[in-house]
């Protein structure tokens, strides 16, 4: 017996309800956030439409977890050839915002391609992994994925769109891992792609780029320029203290003097307004959707959908302490929205996506 557009009945039995209980307390705490900032008429158009991707986004995770994640991986090599497509389409019909070339228009909304690549990244890295040709896993492995990696990166990076290349580094990294790979042989391509960075800092990156490395190393080198952001969002943190100082006294945020603070930078905005304690709030509730996540994978019966698992988990993991370190000054700029938290419909819709494809690999764990 089928409910839910095709969902066995057997399968509901084994839904990760932690796990969606950890992303309802996330997107509840995204729409306060953002209602509170005052963006938009009547102050809340930017949560309003938060709240209307969330919508669409759950629709399209029930779709996904009702798909056998096996037949998904299946169809890995056509996913990524076409986003493939969408990230080269930038180029041609992409919208350009603040020097970056990332957006295409689709009538009264905007589409960020490299958002929607993660998943078929995930995917296709998947695909080749359990692919007899990378049997058994060593440099033969490595040869074969270097192309998944590296073209699409190429593409990212001259958006440019820094932040999305580096996800795809230690994403690919945790596949590898689980798939089996020894350390060792990782190790030596870890150490390639040290001594690659000189070529990597004066030839692939911006001057911009360039810039937001050396304002993390030295955070008042140009505190009015490409270091305001992370000085604001460091005062409006420390202003938060253990409690916070409410919607109404939360003046970096509501005042506007924290940049991209609905989107990049929304971690300061809740520090400030919830303090210490709702941050731990916050980061319990990432914490439970990892761990959950991690679970999943550690009690996947097969590899395909133990390495699905660990792909999207590792994605989250990533995006989250790279977004928080970025925000707190521990990590440089580079532009990763905190999933689920961030505003953005791309972003938004790509997370459940990924939470949908965790919970088609926990629903058909016993079968």
């Amino acid at each position: 017996m089928t409910v839910l557009g095709g969902i066995d009945r057997r399968l509901l039995q084994n839904v990760d309800w932690p796990l969606l209980g950890a992303m309802g307390g996330l997107v509840i705490l995204s729409a306060t956030t953002l209602a509170s900032l005052h963006i938009g008429r009547a102050g809340g158009n930017v949560a309003f439409r938060q709240l209307a991707w969330f919508a669409v986004g759950l629709c399209a995770l029930v779709v996904v977890a009702s798909i056998d994640y096996r037949r998904l991986v299946r169809l890995a090599p056509l996913f990524f050839l076409l986003g493939l497509i969408g990230l080269a389409s930038v180029f041609v019909m992409g919208r350009t915002v603040s020097g970056a070339r990332r957006w295409i228009l689709l009538g009264p909304m905007s589409v960020q391609p490299s958002e929607v690549f993660k998943i078929c990244f995930v995917l296709m890295a998947t695909w080749v992994l359990t692919s007899r040709w990378a049997q058994p896993v060593g440099k033969m492995t490595l040869a074969l994925t270097a192309p998944v990696l590296v073209v699409p990166a190429l593409l990212i990076v001259k958006q440019p769109d820094l932040g999305t290349t580096l996800l795809l580094f230690p994403v690919l990294t945790a596949l590898l891992v689980g798939a089996g790979i020894r350390l060792r042989l990782l190790g030596g391509v870890a150490l390639a792609a040290l001594a690659a960075l000189p070529l990597v800092w004066f030839l692939a990156m911006k001057e911009y780029q360039r810039e937001r490395i050396l304002v993390f190393l030295d955070p008042f080198r140009d505190p009015l320029g490409s270091a305001y952001n992370v000085i604001q969002a460091k005062i409006a943190i420390g202003s938060g203290q253990l409690l916070g100082k409410g919607v109404a006294g939360a003046t970096q945020s509501r005042l506007a003097f924290l940049p991209e603070r609905h989107t990049d930078f929304i971690f300061a905005v809740f520090a400030e307004t919830w303090g210490f304690v709702g941050c731990l709030v916050l980061l319990t509730c990432y914490t439970l959707l990892l761990l959950r996540g991690f679970d999943i994978a550690a009690t996947s019966r097969e590899p395909v959908g133990r390495l699905i698992a660990l792909g999207v988990t590792a994605l989250f993991a990533t995006q989250v302490l790279v977004n928080v370190g970025m925000v707190t000054g521990l990590l440089p700029v580079v532009g990763v929205p905190l999933p689920l938290m961030s505003y953005g419909g791309t972003s938004m819709l790509v997370s459940l996506i990924g939470l949908g494809l965790l919970l088609s690999v926990r629903m058909r764990q016993f079968q």
